[in-house]
């Protein structure tokens, strides 16, 4: 009988220690893998945090700098429309001048002459172009070129002929003397400035050129009231 009782405890034992593994199948950790699945749906929050649309705003600003568009008015062409408009008014400058006579006609030195430096006078003579009045008078420009400077520089003078003023064209040819040297007028100042602007070079010889035109006196001033001449020249030797 206890041999019974002994086999009984045994199978009871048995039994139990076969219900235990039962537990096995509670596999709660299954319960436990459902919970990293959240973790998935926070890695697309992250994603919607770097949206693009943020740098579109910034965008939003550009049409601001449209505005300075304006800035750059067309207006400023109408600058040029100014100097069009003072044009113009030079226009009757050149009217102003009235020519009374006609160019006056040179006589002596002719084309080709020669003079003696410091030794012969200039008498240069030309016929009268009309009666000349009280403030009305011939002007002789005279011009000397150094022909051993190679850059050709010139002195010119402007003599006003103050014994032709008021002349008649009955009175004859006009003359007008310029002497060698002193005194006034002369040319021998006219040689040394040539000279020096050639770099001191003396030359031995020299290119006189020389034209006449009619002015009239007024205010201080003299402007042309005929055409200037033709250009005369000779030949001024150093021996």
């Amino acid at each position: 009988m206890k041999a019974l009782i002994i086999t009984l405890l045994i199978a009871l034992f048995a039994v139990g220690c076969a219900s235990t593994p039962t537990p096995a199948p509670t596999a709660v950790p299954p319960t436990d893998i459902p919970t990293p699945i959240p973790q998935p749906t926070q890695a697309p929050t992250n994603t919607a945090l770097p949206p693009t649309p943020t740098t579109a705003p910034s965008a939003t600003p550009l049409p601001a700098t449209s505005t300075p568009i304006p800035t750059t008015p067309a207006p400023t062409a109408t600058n040029t429309f100014v100097p069009v408009t003072r044009q113009p008014t030079s226009v009757p400058t050149a009217t102003q001048v009235a020519l009374k006579f006609g160019a006056p006609e040179l006589l002596e030195p002719k084309d080709g002459d020669t003079r003696r430096l410091r030794r012969d006078a200039f008498v240069f003579r030309w016929n009268p172009v009309g009666d000349l009045e009280q403030n009305e008078c011939y002007q002789l420009r005279l011009r000397i070129t150094n022909l051993a400077d190679p850059a050709q520089h010139y002195a010119e003078q402007t003599y006003l002929v103050e014994s032709s003023c008021n002349s008649k064209i009955g009175g004859g040819v006009v003359e007008f003397v310029v002497s060698g040297r002193a005194p006034a007028p002369n040319y021998d100042g006219l040689v040394d400035e040539a000279n020096g602007l050639a770099g001191g070079i003396d030359s031995q010889e020299y290119l006189v050129q020389w034209d006449v035109v009619t002015v009239v006196r007024q205010d201080g001033t003299v402007a042309p009231i005929s055409p200037v001449s033709a250009t005369g020249e000779f030949r001024l030797l150093a021996q």
